[in-house]
């Protein structure tokens, strides 16, 4: 690959070590049961302490030495010149610069365990801290969350490679109606995460596939949902007469009121908006669709594996696995390309991205279109410019679009059958391939876990075959988790949120809310790459940003009026008044915190927060005075002492210099308020089972005060 698509993000520093004395270890032959002879000889970029690097030119391994590589597996061809041989030798994939890789084979040939190799090598490499990446791993068969167990089966041969058994903390989102239906040890010890799409992420077309098999609704239809976000968007005229103001998030049960607007009810028939109301209504019962869902910020955290596990679903889970890929390619590209209006790059809050999908052929496939499609392709086009990869595993080669396949500088190509496959492989191998490699009868009886392997930097030298590596953690298989999965999904769609713990996708724009983000800008150069279909989304997403902003119009979310007498009916009592304050340390137990019913941390966080920014007291205390700097946190511990872990965030914010000016109660929940000169913060807490959640908003005139605090208060979270 071009050394000008290595990502400034993610290159380490320039610097040399020595290299090894000892030359690297060649696996036992033991390890390597399938070894044949292959005639062409074999000319790879080696490095005599390591082994074969692929990924990478020759020049830039020079300049990055034994940094940021992944061992994916060893060599497993032989030749008749022992010398020329690297028989055993280990091979190590370049995770520093982007890549573009499609992993291919038959049902059973180990593909997916392929994949599931390239992310625990992320994992490695990000804990040596030699790159700081974000790892997404699209799961369609519920092969990867078992990634957090050890591969304790096969301890034996890991030994063999110099390797040892272990599991890694990725993070598993599953969706939201199976999340809730699961016991809380079990999401702890699974490292189970809620996973939701917001039905505003989802265009017209996008709600066509996901209540119309195929995408295709009638011309009525289309044009009704096509009027129902434009509604929920700009705000309609009810049944009643009453004004709906525009929503910046909104509910399947939003879009369902919405049609008894007398617009659309004037505009479309009956059977029309019965016909619609229904499969909306069949659309809510998968359990994912939710306002306030998961954003790839939430799901490509830096230093992170992240398995998004759509299986549950079943026989649904093609369209949202579509729909989630649209959202995470668009999303992923546009903060990656963009900065925003204060002159911050946007690609700041977000690292360079692995994105792993499996079964690409049922995205992005040669012939028809699928929500994910046109985003993936552009992912494809686009992402290693801005430092993100995308690798794509398919078992039907020739029917993944040309579009996508032609980007791949690296393809590894497990056992295939299908004439058609073969010929898609050799027309698109990035590499030469040996006489050897183009017969039928060869590739298809590769043993499982053996691959033909092309890379791009070798600069026109021939592929070469790979038996890869046994799985450091455990990969797929039926557990008890697997049955739990199922048992859940046979159950009747999840109750409404407790009460007293509203959601916060249910606020009205009257409501003060947060400031929405600046709109993020293109410079021309880049502009100029996009497709249409590329600028179509930035534009809307523009648009709707400054809709937000319009909505808003404040830089916090302070009323511009004088607070009425009225407010003050609110149940409170105020220990200490807001003018008199000395510095004080207090009993964690004399703090309510709100104990609420089963409900996920994403929504415990957000609603606590919430709470902080809205309830009338902190409200006032926070934002009387001009801030102009405001960061908030929401502290998550497991089994521990809701009164501890109010007394340990005490103590953290009296250590940097705050000083507690009151502790106030209302509606079951306590707020602590500190001050210090022009600082401010205020803290709330509440619990749902073991869990606990402690939310912190800190303002003020000094940005890196403020974030100091933050970003001390961070380090508390579990």
């Amino acid at each position: 690959m071009d050394d000008h698509h290595h990502s400034e993000d993610n290159t380490p520093q320039t610097y040399e070590k020595p290299v090894a004395e000892k030359p690297v270890d060649l696996l036992p032959k033991d390890a390597l049961p399938y070894q044949p002879g292959v005639e062409e000889p074999l000319d790879l970029l080696v490095d005599p302490g390591m082994g074969v690097i692929i990924g990478r030119s020759e020049s830039f391994h020079r300049k990055y030495p034994h940094t940021g590589l992944g061992m994916i597996g060893a060599v497993a061809e032989s030749c008749d010149e022992i010398l020329e041989s690297l028989l055993g030798m280990p091979v190590h994939l370049d995770l520093v610069s982007p890549h573009v890789m499609l992993v291919a084979g038959k049902r059973g040939s180990g593909k997916s365990y392929t994949l599931g190799i390239i992310a625990e090598e992320l994992a490695r490499t990000m804990e040596r801290r030699e790159i700081e990446v974000a790892g997404v791993v699209i799961d369609t068969v519920d092969v990867f969350r078992q990634g957090v167990e050890p591969n304790i089966d096969q301890e034996d041969l890991l030994r063999k490679w110099g390797l040892e058994a272990r599991g890694f903390p990725v993070a598993v989102y599953i969706p939201h109606r199976t999340y809730n239906g699961l016991p809380d040890e079990v999401k702890k010890k699974a490292r189970l995460f809620p996973l939701a799409i917001s039905p505003r992420e989802l265009t017209a077309a996008d709600w066509g596939y996901v209540l119309e098999k195929g995408g295709q609704l009638s011309t009525a239809m289309d044009n009704l949902m096509g009027d129902i976000l434009e509604s929920l968007r700009k705000g309609y005229i009810s049944e009643s007469g009453n004004r709906i103001d525009p929503k910046r998030d909104f509910s399947i049960k939003d879009m369902i009121s919405c049609m008894e607007s007398k617009q659309l009810q004037a505009l479309y028939q009956p059977a029309t908006r019965t016909a619609m109301v229904q499969r909306l209504k069949s659309a809510d019962k998968l359990g994912v669709f939710h306002p306030g869902g998961a954003s790839a910020q939430d799901l490509a955290i830096a230093g992170r594996i992240t398995v998004v596990d759509v299986a549950p679903l079943g026989s649904d889970a093609e369209t949202v696995l579509a729909i989630l890929t649209n959202m995470l390619c668009r999303q992923v590209l546009t903060y990656r390309m963009a900065w925003t209006d204060e002159g911050v790059s946007a690609r700041e809050e977000l690292p360079p991205t692995w994105l792993i999908v499996d079964e690409a052929h049922t995205l992005v496939p040669k012939s028809g279109s699928t929500p994910a499609k046109e985003a993936i392709v552009s992912y494809a086009k686009l992402g290693r410019r801005f430092g993100c990869s995308l690798v794509l595993c398919t078992q039907q080669p020739s029917a993944v679009a040309d579009e996508a396949i032609s980007q791949a500088d690296i393809i590894v190509s497990h056992s295939l059958s299908h004439d058609s496959d073969i010929r898609a492989l050799q027309q698109r191998a990035p590499a030469v391939m040996p006489e050897k490699f183009r017969d039928k009868v060869f590739i298809s009886s590769l043993p499982r876990g053996v691959a033909l392997l092309f890379d791009q930097s070798t600069e026109n030298k021939r592929g070469f075959m790979i038996q890869v590596r046994p799985r450091i953690s455990q990969h797929g298989g039926t557990d008890r988790l697997s049955a739990m999965f199922e048992a859940v999904r046979l159950k009747t769609p999840e109750d409404t949120p407790p009460e007293g713990l509203e959601p916060p996708e249910t606020e009205s724009v009257e409501e003060r809310s947060e400031i929405a983000r600046p709109p993020l800008k293109l410079s021309k150069e880049d502009w100029e790459l996009l497709d249409a279909w590329m600028k179509d989304y930035i534009q809307a997403l523009s648009d709707r940003q400054m809709q937000e902003i319009d909505i808003t119009e404040e830089p916090s979310p302070r009323e511009e009026d004088p607070v009425p007498a009225s407010r003050m009916e609110w149940e409170l009592s105020v220990e200490a008044p807001f003018d008199a304050y000395t510095p004080a340390v207090i009993d964690g137990s004399e703090v309510m915190i709100r104990r609420f019913g089963p409900v996920s941390t994403s929504l415990l966080g957000k609603a606590i927060t919430r709470k902080v920014l809205y309830s009338p007291v902190t409200h006032e205390f926070l934002f009387g005075t001009k801030s102009p700097h405001r960061e908030s946190e929401a502290i998550m511990k497991r089994d521990k002492e809701p009164s501890l872990v109010v007394e340990e965030i005490v103590t953290v914010l009296v250590g940097l210099g705050m000083s507690i000016d009151s502790v106030c109660h209302g509606e079951g929940f306590s707020f602590v308020l500190f001050r210090k000169d022009s600082l401010r913060a205020a803290l709330s807490g509440g619990a749902s089972g073991s869990l606990t959640c402690v939310s912190v908003v800190v303002v003020g005139d000094n940005r890196k005060e403020v974030t100091t605090i933050s970003s001390r208060l961070a380090d508390l979270d579990d």
